[in-house]
Protein backbone atom coordinates (compact mmCIF):
# COMPACT_ATOMS: atom_id res chain seq x y z
CA UNK A 1 0.00 0.00 0.00
CA UNK A 2 1.78 3.84 -1.06
CA UNK A 3 1.34 6.55 0.81
CA UNK A 4 -1.03 9.34 -0.87
CA UNK A 5 -0.37 12.85 -0.15
CA UNK A 6 -2.98 15.16 -0.17
CA UNK A 7 -3.64 18.97 0.24
CA UNK A 8 -6.24 20.53 2.91
CA UNK A 9 -7.13 23.88 4.14
CA UNK A 10 -7.00 23.81 7.92
CA UNK A 11 -7.95 27.21 9.86
CA UNK A 12 -7.27 29.06 6.70
CA UNK A 13 -3.49 27.47 5.78
CA UNK A 14 -3.43 25.40 3.40
CA UNK A 15 -1.77 22.03 4.89
CA UNK A 16 -0.04 18.80 3.46
CA UNK A 17 -1.37 15.97 5.24
CA UNK A 18 -0.77 12.01 4.29
CA UNK A 19 -2.51 8.48 4.52
CA UNK A 20 -3.05 5.28 3.42
CA UNK A 21 -5.87 4.74 1.31
CA UNK A 22 -8.48 2.17 2.37
CA UNK A 23 -9.75 -0.37 0.79
CA UNK A 24 -13.37 -2.14 1.37
CA UNK A 25 -15.32 -5.10 0.52
CA UNK A 26 -13.96 -7.23 -2.47
CA UNK A 27 -11.18 -5.05 -3.23
CA UNK A 28 -9.90 -5.36 -0.03
CA UNK A 29 -10.17 -8.71 0.40
CA UNK A 30 -8.42 -9.27 -2.86
CA UNK A 31 -5.26 -6.99 -1.61
CA UNK A 32 -5.63 -9.60 1.98
CA UNK A 33 -4.68 -12.47 -1.05
CA UNK A 34 -2.07 -10.84 -2.53
CA UNK A 35 -0.40 -9.67 0.45
CA UNK A 36 -0.46 -13.74 2.00
CA UNK A 37 1.10 -15.44 -1.35
CA UNK A 38 4.08 -12.79 -1.11
CA UNK A 39 4.98 -13.79 2.37
CA UNK A 40 4.24 -17.24 1.62
CA UNK A 41 6.37 -16.72 -1.25
CA UNK A 42 9.31 -15.48 0.99
CA UNK A 43 8.33 -18.34 3.74
CA UNK A 44 9.18 -20.78 0.85
CA UNK A 45 12.25 -19.40 -0.54
CA UNK A 46 13.85 -19.93 3.25
CA UNK A 47 15.68 -22.91 4.29
CA UNK A 48 14.36 -25.42 7.14
CA UNK A 49 17.17 -23.90 9.52
CA UNK A 50 15.89 -20.35 9.26
CA UNK A 51 12.36 -21.49 9.70
CA UNK A 52 13.15 -22.79 12.79
CA UNK A 53 15.23 -19.41 13.94
CA UNK A 54 11.77 -17.24 12.99
CA UNK A 55 9.33 -19.48 14.86
CA UNK A 56 8.25 -18.87 18.18
CA UNK A 57 10.03 -21.04 20.70
CA UNK A 58 7.67 -23.86 22.11
CA UNK A 59 5.38 -23.10 19.47
CA UNK A 60 3.42 -26.26 17.57
CA UNK A 61 5.16 -24.67 14.53
CA UNK A 62 8.19 -24.91 15.84
CA UNK A 63 7.49 -28.45 17.17
CA UNK A 64 6.92 -29.74 14.08
CA UNK A 65 9.87 -27.70 12.12
CA UNK A 66 12.63 -29.68 15.00
CA UNK A 67 10.66 -33.23 14.49
CA UNK A 68 10.62 -32.53 10.35
CA UNK A 69 14.54 -31.16 10.73
CA UNK A 70 14.74 -34.27 13.03
CA UNK A 71 13.52 -36.92 10.25
CA UNK A 72 16.20 -35.35 7.81
CA UNK A 73 18.76 -35.68 10.08
CA UNK A 74 17.99 -39.43 10.57
CA UNK A 75 17.91 -39.64 14.18
CA UNK A 76 14.33 -40.18 14.27
CA UNK A 77 11.55 -42.67 12.53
Amino acid sequence: MELVEYKKTVNGKEVTKKHYPKLYGKARKQQKRDEAEARQEEYNKLSLQDKIKQAVPNSKQHARLLLKKEKENGLRK
